[in-house]
C-alpha cells in the first residue's frame, strides 16, 4: 500500500553507505534524563520537524531508514569543509558520492545530539527544495535514545527512559540494528490459508507507504505461496533521493495477513521495490503510535483500534512518478491498457483534477484523487506528442 500522489507511487528517502566503510554511529547525546516532545509537520506522511544549530532554526525529517544528511545549501551556511567523499545507495539502488562531514551541535526541543557525522546531498536535489527541508535526521543521530511517534498528536518525543512511554510487551518486536548507521530492523510473519513465513525488514519512516517487498525476497515468498501475484509488468516508479530508478520488472501482490509486532494487518496490497531491504513505512503510523527503543532494541506499536486491522483498498492500474520535471506514468500494471498507454506518458489531468498548471512538486505534496472508482486521464503520448484520453477503473 503507497499513499503518495493522487493513486499510489513511491517515495522514498532512505540513504544508505554502499562500499565498506568506517561506522557513523558516532556523537552523543548531550543531556542525561531528558524527555522531549516536539510537534512535527505532516507532509504526505513524511515527519518534518524543526532543529537549531548555531542559534538557526531548519527543518529535518526524521527518517529511520537513513544516514543523517544535510543540504548543499546548509553545509555551506553552516561554513563546514569536507575533504571525504562517500558512495551513497538510495531506495531506488541508484548511487551518487556525497560530502562526508561532522555536524556543529544539533537541537532538536532540549535535546542535543553532538559529533554526529552526516553526508552533504547534491544542491539540485529535488526533494529538499520541493519538501522545504535542509536535512535529514537519521537514525545514526537517534541511535542513543527511546523515540516516539504519535501520528494522532502529530509529536515525536525523544527520552533515554523508557518508563517515561506506555508499552505493552505483546504487542511490540524485537530489533537488530545495522552496524554502520544503526537503521533498525524487525521480524513480521506472513500467513495465507497454505502457508506461514517471515521476513526481517527495514522500519523506515523516509518511505512513504505501508509495506514494500524487496525483489531479492520475491522469489522465496512466491515459491512458498506466502503471496499472490495481482499484476506483473516492466517500468520505473520508485523515486529516491538520486533519482528515479532504472526500468524494472515489478509485481503488484496481494498478501492475506502480515503480522506486525503483535499485531494483524489484513488484506495488503503492495508492489516490489528495487532497494534490496523489504520496508515497512510511514504509513503504519496512521494505525497506532510507535516506540523505538533503540538501546534496548526492541520496537513498541501501539494501535489505535483493537483487534486485526482490515487494509482493503481498490487500485488504479497505473502508477507515476515525477521524472525529468514532470509528472508522467512510471509503471502501466493491467495489460489491458498496453499500447494505449506508455510508460513516460505526461499527465494532463484524471478525473476533476487539473495537472496542467501544476508543478510536480505540488503534484508530490497534494493529497487529491478522483471521486470515483472510473475516471478519465488525459495524457500527452510520449511518443508523438498527441493529447489523448483513456478511462482507467481501478480493481
Amino acid at each position: 500500500m503507497k499513499i503518495l500522489y493522487l493513486f499510489s507511487a513511491l517515495l522514498c528517502l532512505n540513504l544508505s553507505v554502499a562500499q565498506n566503510s568506517k561506522t557513523f554511529n558516532t556523537g552523543k547525546v548531550v543531556q542525561k534524563n531528558y524527555n522531549v516532545t516536539v510537534p512535527y509537520k505532516d507532509i504526505r506522511g513524511l515527519i518534518i520537524v524543526e532543529a537549531a544549530i548555531k542559534g538557526k532554526t531548519y527543518n529535518f525529517i526524521v527518517d529511520t531508514g537513513a544516514l543523517s544528511a544535510i543540504s548543499q545549501e546548509l553545509y555551506n551556511d553552516l561554513e563546514l569543509q569536507s575533504d571525504t567523499g562517500i558512495d551513497i545507495r538510495d531506495s531506488s539502488n541508484l548511487h551518487q558520492d556525497m560530502k562526508l562531514v561532522t555536524l556543529p551541535p544539533v537541537q532538536v526541543g532540549d535535546v542535543t545530539f553532538k559529533d554526529v557525522p552526516a553526508v552533504v546531498a547534491d544542491s539540485n536535489n529535488f526533494f529538499f527544495q520541493c519538501l522545504g527541508i535542509d536535512g535529514f535526521i537519521g537514525s545514526n543521530m537517534l541511535r542513543n535514545s527511546i523515540v516516539k511517534f504519535s501520528y494522532k498528536d502529530k509529536t515525536v518525543s525523544l527520552t533515554d527512559k523508557l518508563k517515561n512511554f506506555t508499552t505493552d510487551k505483546k504487542k511490540s518486536a524485537g530489533l537488530s540494528k545495522d552496524k554502520r548507521q544503526s537503521n533498525p530492523y524487525l521480524w513480521i510473519d506472513l500467513k495465507n490459508d497454505v502457508s506461514e513465513g517471515r521476513e526481517e525488514l527495514l522500519f523506515d519512516t523516509g518511505m512513504v507507504g505501508l509495506y514494500d517487498l524487496s525483489l531479492s525476497n520475491y522469489d522465496t515468498f512466491k515459491k512458498y505461496n506466502h503471496v499472490s501475484v495481482i499484476h506483473q509488468a516492466k517500468g520505473a516508479y520508485s523515486l529516491g533521493i538520486n533519482g528515479v530508478e532504472n526500468p524494472t520488472e515489478h509485481y503488484m501482490l496481494f498478501m492475506p495477513e502480515l503480522i506486525f509486532a503483535g499485531v494483524t494487518l489484513k488484506n495488503i496490497t503492495t508492489t516490489t521495490t528495487s532497494d534490496i531491504n523489504s520496508r515497512i513505512g510511514c504509513q503504519i503510523l496512521e494505525y497506532g503510535d510507535i516506540v523505538i527503543d533503540y538501546p534496548g532494541r526492541q520496537l513498541y506499536f501501539n494501535p489505535y483500534m483493537d483487534g486485526a486491522i482490515d487494509l482493503t483498498e481498490k487500485n488504479w492500474p497505473v502508477l507515476p512518478v515525477v521524472k525529468e520535471d514532470k509528472f508522467v506514468i512510471g509503471i502501466v500494471w493491467d495489460a489491458v491498457y498496453n499500447g494505449r498507454i506508455n510508460e513516460g506518458d505526461e499527465i494532463i489531468q484524471f478525473g476533476e483534477i487539473d495537472y496542467s498548471h501544476m508543478s510536480p512538486c505540488e503534484a508530490l505534496k497534494v493529497n487529491i484523487k478522483p471521486q470515483e472508482d472510473t475516471a478519465v486521464m488525459v495524457l500527452k503520448d510520449v511518443k508523438t506528442g498527441e493529447i489523448k484520453k483513456v478511462e482507467l477503473t481501478k480493481n
